[in-house]
């Protein structure tokens, strides 16, 4: 004997509604589980590895303690452009040479360094010129282990004899490295 048409579509419904009930059981346990404070606790995020800064003189190498390199090069006077930014008040433009070799185990951004300086006393204006390749950071690359960047970073200063310049290599993770003249 058949059973009638409407017990047989009845029974595959009953049988994806009970799998759709067991996955929202099963879903609900789960989400349940990751918001208990044992899973809380080690789903924290790492923190970043803070690597020391130092001081050196000018064209001196600076090692991060994860192999990163940075060599500044002492500063030098340069004619700015008809291009070049940042000349609006008084002082003496020089240009400062910056080389990183990527001695870390990861890739290394350059556009994530910032650099400040100061002579006599006074803040330094940072200068850019696209037309030269200067700007107030690293190029947008990725520089890979083992690689090597180099580039140039400007500013306006009241003596360039005595400059102090301030570089934090990238964005989080390392303590600033402090060049100055001797």
């Amino acid at each position: 004997m058949t059973p009638p048409p409407s017990s047989r579509a009845t029974a595959p419904r009953r049988r994806v509604q009970a799998a759709a009930l067991a996955a929202l059981a099963a879903l609900t346990l789960v989400a349940a589980g990751c918001s208990t404070p044992a899973s809380a606790e080690g789903s924290e995020e790492t923190p970043l590895a803070d690597y020391e800064g130092g001081q050196r003189t000018f064209g001196q190498a600076y090692e991060y303690g994860n192999g990163l390199f940075v060599q500044i090069k002492a500063p030098v006077e340069f004619e700015p452009t008809e291009q070049t930014v940042g000349l609006g008040g008084e002082g003496v433009p020089i240009k400062i040479r910056v080389s990183i070799t990527n001695g870390s185990r990861t890739d290394y951004k350059p556009h994530t360094l910032s650099a400040t300086a100061v002579s006599g006393g006074v803040e330094a204006t940072p200068l850019t010129d696209a037309t030269a390749q200067i700007e107030v950071t690293g190029p947008s690359v990725e520089i890979r282990p083992a690689g090597v960047v180099a580039f140039d970073l400007a500013f306006l200063v009241a003596d360039p004899s005595d400059v102090t310049l301030t570089v934090i290599p990238a964005i989080g993770g390392y303590q600033p490295v402090v060049y100055s003249t001797p």
